[in-house]
């Protein structure tokens, strides 16, 4: 009964986000797509986009400070300050801001996805390990070489997968019209990251059949396991893997 409760719990905020997910992203098509500068879409979708770049990056200002070990009464500061910093700007600049809605997305896009290209391709320099490779130990310790070989070719495939949402954005941005970009942008972005990951799977059954291939939900939930790790277990895998090269 136990473990039912908590399935339907999972399903539940699975469903939720989802829809979340679903209804943001028609608020922005919607909010674009409105010729009236002051429309109710175009204000709840600014009031949304910024305060969701304000969470961002009072998330990763705590994170950043976090792991240069400040202290968290240091950190709830600065992250007070940036919160009134940026309700300064939004009241200042509200008018401005509503106007050019549609750069602010063509920013947050770019942003997003150079984060995203920065995340996966910084792992494949340095000596680094592949962040797909790490992501397959967490589930098998041993690979074959064969896999591993393979874990730094889906590495790159992500690499490339962002940059050129970046490309095409940019393209479409400056060479169509605002509703093309949006539909691209924001209805289309969803289920062509969720085609990369199924492609990848086909891709990967191909690799070597007889190996245990983790399914999708099971690569999810291997990257969330990872990315919980403390700045403190980062610091010490780090190390790790320096002494066994």
């Amino acid at each position: 009964m136990h473990c039912y409760c908590k399935a339907l719990m999972s399903y539940k905020k699975i469903l939720l986000t989802i829809f979340i997910i679903v209804a943001y992203v028609f608020l922005s098509h919607a909010a674009l797509a409105s010729e009236l500068a002051n429309s109710i879409w175009r204000k709840l979708a600014l009031f949304l986009l910024l305060s969701s770049m304000a969470a961002l990056v009072c998330w990763g200002s705590a994170a950043l400070l976090s792991y240069a070990r400040i202290g968290s009464t240091a950190r709830y500061i600065w992250i007070v300050l940036i919160g009134i910093a940026a309700i300064g700007i939004d009241y200042v600049y509200w008018s401005v801001l509503l106007l050019r809605l549609d750069w602010i997305y063509v920013c947050e896009h770019v942003v997003t996805n150079g984060v995203m290209c920065w995340f996966f391709g910084h792992t494949l320099f340095g000596g680094r390990t592949p962040i797909i490779t790490t992501l397959a130990r967490t589930i098998h310790p041993t690979l074959p070489e064969k896999v591993l070989n393979y874990t730094r070719r889906v590495t790159i495939a992500w690499t490339l997968f962002f940059a050129l949402q970046i490309v095409v954005s940019l393209l479409i941005f400056n060479f169509s019209s605002i509703n093309a970009w949006s539909i691209f942008a924001n209805i289309l972005n969803w289920p062509l990251i969720g085609l990369m990951f199924v492609i990848e799977y086909f891709f990967r059954k191909r690799v070597d059949p007889d190996f245990p291939h983790p399914t999708i939900k099971q690569s999810i939930e291997a990257y969330l396991k990872n990315n919980r790790k403390s700045p403190k277990d980062c610091r010490r895998l780090m190390q790790n893997r320096r002494n066994e090269t």
